[in-house]
């Protein structure tokens, strides 16, 4: 009971305490909570104050749409400049003029109607229900996926944004719209649409796409023709019916549907139009034709501007001044070489899209300017798609020093490193892999003379040593080249990846360039008035040493070498041995399966140069040439374009020969046994002795060296000597590779194995 109490007591004297405690604070924290709210008010009103003023600078900074009429006439046409400061193209929008609503046939307005808004002279500019789905998706995921964008808000875009697919740029996109509602009718606006949407092919507008594609006016366009153009705009490249013809068809389809479901055709009209067959026209743009000499240039001009922002409206109309790093002369250099040799080796251009093309990058190693870029024997249209860039191709042994070798050299290998070139798997097909197109094995063999050879089976056993995780990564990080997602990651990647030429040549660059990575050049800046509006960042990196980079150079110097490689057995020619320019150069050639894809990239100290050749349709096969150069590998089909290339600007730009610059760090080794990578043996013979370029200080590796004497029958050298075989001699014999298998096909190196048969006696023999 008094414990009880006692409790009591001691809560009581608590609470007691408490209240007088909050007696005290109460009032400072209602005080603290009136200047929270007054501060919180005065936050809010600046904050809506500043959001209003940056509102009203945003909507005035909007262009004015009631111009937009005025615009697509009379804004000045954008100048592209060459290196030397010389006007190289003017870019005119204006293909066949401005085309009137009444004079585009009624199929055609359908059709973009019933594709691109079917709700459009029924709308205020935007489609409700699709924007909000939209704006869900995009604040769903953060970022812009979808369109949902309508035929005024399209215009819009066409006219004043750029292609990016930024939240803001799509809220200017809707506002721009509203306005260019209030502005226009609906016809005028569908008028401006049809005029200014891109189709493909250099056709800016109605117009030029019909007289690209069907060589028509846009009134006299049928309702098969209209369908196919409608569906263009959403995705010109993939729809592209010189390409792409059953995706131009498949979306041809659906353009019909739709204009059946929204009852502007029949369904029975829908299926015959589907059914009528189409003829293509593609005739070279002539419009355009003279103020483009150096077209593939521009289109890399233009691509590289809206990849950065620009509209292709504002390209072309908005007067600009764009310099480049052109070299008119180089580009033609260039696209006389590929036009040359494409018509020796496979028969004449017989229409535009001939399946077999080249392309040709020529590049400053040391500052990245691409000086001159071709992306097929002949050029039709603006913008049309570019091999040099856009064409995902298999690179074969293109790729080998740079995913397999570079790795090995980085870690501490030597080019007169030694691999044993032995079959060790059992391919599905039954033959070894891997293997080279002869099925030959060498045996003994250093890196550089595998490289120069390009000897399959070395760079699987490189890749297997350096790790296929670790090649992939090296080759993204160090040289800015990527594998594929879909590619297999396992030990075939060392064979060959799926690249385009500008990136493999860019990072070919690298090794010319001290092991420096410069990204590439197109553009040096852009002026608009008396403002610079665009800059090409200098953007580099150091990929390999200058003392690793020349010792690949080295070893790629190799491939030209243009005699036999010694001490290596029959046939060990380096595959570029045709193309030497008796001075110093490097180079590497590479070839797909079934010479579907042929590659040639070399260099001088002064500029670098690549050249891919394939069928520009798929991986096809070119078994062989109609030049009966055999089949069509790197060096056949792609190498003579190099060549002439090469020998052309030597001549053009009056550059001397000049050996690579040796940087620090590597030393001459005057001898090298090939057998074993190390300094001769007493025993090793002269024949497999040579020189080579070294990591400095060399440290050659220890072992046993592998030639080694072998007492034979003075009569009988090609047996084992025992007593009674009469005289003997000593002769040099190669050690047998540890790693050959006795059921597996020997290399060619066992010619100088010792011998396993015994000698006769002389009283056999007598």
């Amino acid at each position: 009971m008094e414990r009880l109490i006692s409790d009591r007591r001691i809560r009581r004297r608590i609470l007691c305490i408490g209240s007088l405690y909050l007696g005290q604070v109460e009032p400072m924290t209602r005080h603290a909570q009136r200047i929270i709210r007054r501060l919180t008010g005065l936050f809010l009103i600046l904050s809506t104050v500043a959001l209003g003023a940056r509102a009203i600078v945003w909507w005035a900074q909007l262009p004015q749409v009631e111009s937009a009429l005025g615009t697509i006439e009379n804004e000045g046409s954008s100048i592209i400049y060459d290196a030397h400061g010389q006007v190289a193209a003017y870019l005119d929008p204006s293909n066949t003029g401005f085309v009137p609503l009444h004079d585009i046939a009624p199929v055609m307005q359908n059709a973009i109607i019933a594709t691109e808004d079917h709700n459009f002279y029924r709308n205020p500019g935007f489609d409700l229900p699709s924007l909000v789905r939209a704006l869900w998706v995009d604040l769903r995921d953060r970022r812009a996926l979808e369109g949902a964008s309508t035929i005024t808000e399209q215009l819009a875009k066409n006219l004043y944004l750029s292609d990016q697919k930024t939240l803001g740029r799509k809220l200017k996109e809707f506002v721009l719209g509203l306005k260019l509602y209030h502005a226009y009718t609906k016809d005028q606006i569908l008028s401006l649409y049809l005029n200014t949407v891109y189709f493909g092919h250099g056709a800016d507008g109605i117009a030029a796409a019909a007289k690209i594609y069907f060589d028509t006016t846009p009134n006299r366009l049928t309702l098969p023709e209209a369908s196919l153009l409608a569906g263009l705009p959403q995705a010109p490249s993939l729809y592209d019916p010189y390409i792409h013809w059953r995706l131009a068809k498949a979306r041809q389809r659906l353009v019909l549907a739709a204009m059946a479901r929204w009852g502007m055709i029949t369904p029975a009209e829908a299926r015959a139009a589907l059914r009528t067959p189409l003829e293509l026209h593609p005739a070279p743009n002539t419009a355009r034709g003279p103020h483009y000499p150096y077209p593939w240039y521009v289109d890399a001009v233009v691509s590289t501007l809206l990849a950065h922002g620009f509209s292709l409206h504002e390209i072309l109309d908005g007067n600009l001044h764009i310099y480049t790093s052109l070299h008119p002369r180089v580009y033609l250099i260039a696209q006389q070489a590929v036009d040359r040799w494409m018509q020796a080796n496979f028969g004449p251009a017989r229409h535009p899209y001939a399946h077999h093309q080249a392309a040709v990058v020529v590049e400053d190693p040391h500052t990245g300017a691409i000086w001159a870029i071709i992306g097929g024997r002949r050029h039709v249209a603006f913008l049309q798609a570019d091999l040099a860039l856009h064409a995902l191709r298999s690179t074969g042994s293109a790729i080998k020093p740079l995913l397999d070798y570079a790795p090995r050299i980085v870690d501490g290998a030597e080019p007169t490193t030694v691999v044993q070139d032995v079959p060790q798997f059992r391919g599905i097909d039954g033959h070894w892999w891997p293997h080279n197109d002869d099925y030959r094995y060498r045996g003994y063999i250093t890196l550089d003379n595998a490289l120069a050879m390009s000897d399959n089976n070395v760079a699987v056993k490189l890749m297997a040593a350096t790790g296929v995780r670790h090649a992939v990564t090296f080759l993204q990080r160090r040289f800015q080249v990527a594998v594929p997602a879909a590619e297999p990651r396992n030990l075939s990647l060392a064979l060959g990846i799926d690249s385009n030429l500008l990136t493999l040549t860019q990072a070919y660059a690298a090794l010319d360039n001290q092991g420096r990575w410069v990204q590439p050049c197109f553009i040096t800046r852009v002026t608009q008035g008396s403002r610079t509006v665009y800059q090409t960042p200098h953007v580099s990196h150091q990929a390999l040493t200058p003392a690793q980079a020349y010792l690949l150079t080295t070893m790629l110097m190799k491939v030209l070498t243009p005699h036999p490689l010694p001490g290596i057995g029959p046939d060990a020619w380096a595959t570029g041995h045709q193309l030497a320019l008796g001075r110093p150069a490097a180079a590497k050639s590479g070839t797909s399966n079934q010479e579907a894809d042929a590659w040639f990239i070399g260099y001088e100290p002064q500029i670098i140069v690549g050249v891919w050749e394939g069928n520009r349709v798929g991986e096809r096969p070119q078994l062989f040439t109609e030049a009966g150069l055999g089949p069509a590998y790197g060096a056949v089909a792609a190498g003579p374009i190099w060549h002439t290339i090469m020998r052309r600007l030597n001549r053009t730009m009056h550059w001397p020969p000049v050996p690579f610059a040796r940087p620090r760090g590597v030393v001459y080794m005057p001898q090298i046994s090939m057998t074993s990578g190390m300094r001769p043996g007493p025993a090793t013979p002269r024949s497999a002795v040579e020189g080579a370029w070294v990591s400095a200080p060399f440290h050659a590796p220890q072992g046993p060296h592998r030639w080694t004497w072998v007492p034979v029958p003075a009569l009988q050298p090609n047996t084992r000597w025992h007593p009674g075989c009469g005289p003997v001699i000593l002769r040099p014999f190669l050690q047998p590779e540890p790693l050959w298998q006795p059921h597996s096909p020997k290399p060619t190196d066992a010619r100088y194995w010792p011998p396993t048969r015994s000698c006769q006696t002389l009283t056999q023999s007598s």
